[in-house]
């Protein structure tokens, strides 16, 4: 694999992440420069954002509008940058996908840099961001912290699946599991869609449905797992099962970054949490043992999942 690559240098370091205005939430975003002093790669940050529409248009990139020194945090008031970007004219906000961008200050104003991957890889893992989200209602707060990595570039690996265990699945009246699903990549022009494939279990580790779910690039979907088992004529059931079970899931076309919400329909509070990757269970992940891992799971789990659209 090369040393040193040729990146628009808005994503030697980003944070993806998903608005939910529809829902009824806004969002906020902390950042982290946590390459500190002392390390060769330190360096100011500037920060600017871009988004896109729901069908994946690239909707602009704002001029970077923070700067942050080595070791500073700050936190974005995401909604009010959008408004520029997506509602110029004060027409309501609408959900996107965004990205922001922490370019480091030496590469400020240049569409395209050379970085070596051990400076890549040194920014990319320096800290995770907080994402945030806020009810309207002024009475719920919860967040999640994660990385974004470089991801859907086959320049830094060959290999472009997802791996999705062990994440809960809750459903009943009022609580929904909802899954975040965000397809995201390292060039402006990426327009891949990536497939999921899951099964949702019960408590006793039996399967209750599958189905699959189709991304497109720099899209995200929410996949409401009450939904995927009421179409499948299995919610009555899960629920007598005791409404808790697990989802299982794998993509071998390309990376989604995976977020899990636990909500309350009747008073909006949600829960977020990120499902961890397989190098969290198994310390040797990656390479051939990922291949045959993921081709071992596609076997025993997925053979016979159609590949179709999920809500």
């Amino acid at each position: 694999m090369a040393e040193v690559f040729e990146f628009d240098p808005r994503f030697v370091r980003t944070c993806s992440f998903a608005t939910l205005h529809t829902p009824g939430y806004g969002t906020r975003v902390t950042l982290y420069n946590g390459v500190l002093d002392g390390n060769p790669f330190a360096a100011p940050m500037h920060v600017s954002m871009s988004a896109f529409a729901p069908d994946g248009r690239y909707m602009g990139t704002t001029e970077p509008f923070l700067r942050l020194n080595p070791g500073q945090i700050d936190k974005v008031e995401v909604d009010e940058i959008l408004k520029g970007v997506v509602a110029p004219e004060g027409e309501e906000l609408r959900d996107v996908l965004g990205v922001l961008h922490l370019v480091p200050e030496k590469w400020l104003g240049k569409e395209s840099v050379e970085v070596s991957k051990g400076e890549l890889m040194t920014h990319v893992f320096s800290t995770d961001d907080f994402v945030e989200f806020f009810s309207y209602r002024g009475h719920v707060v919860t967040g999640v912290a994660y990385q974004t990595g470089p991801m859907n570039d086959l320049r830094l690996s060959t290999t472009r699946t997802t791996t999705i265990q062990a994440p809960k699945v809750i459903v009943s009246d009022k609580v929904d599991t909802i899954f975040l699903l965000m397809n995201v990549c390292t060039r402006i022009d990426y327009d891949d869609d990536v497939t999921l494939r899951f099964k949702i279990f019960d408590a006793k580790g039996e399967v209750v449905t599958e189905s699959s779910i189709t991304v497109a690039g720099w899209t995200f979907r929410l996949l409401s797992c009450r939904e995927v088992l009421e179409q499948a004529g299995a919610l009555e059931e899960f629920q007598q099962r005791g409404g808790l079970g697990t989802l299982y899931g794998l993509a071998t076309d390309g990376s989604l970054v995976p977020l899990s919400m636990t909500r309350n329909d009747s008073t909006g509070a949600i829960a977020v949490d990120h499902t961890l990757p397989p190098v969290y269970y198994v310390n040797k992940w990656g390479g051939p043992l990922r291949k045959q891992a993921n081709e071992r799971l596609a076997e025993r789990l997925f053979a016979n999942v159609a590949q179709k659209a999920a809500v």
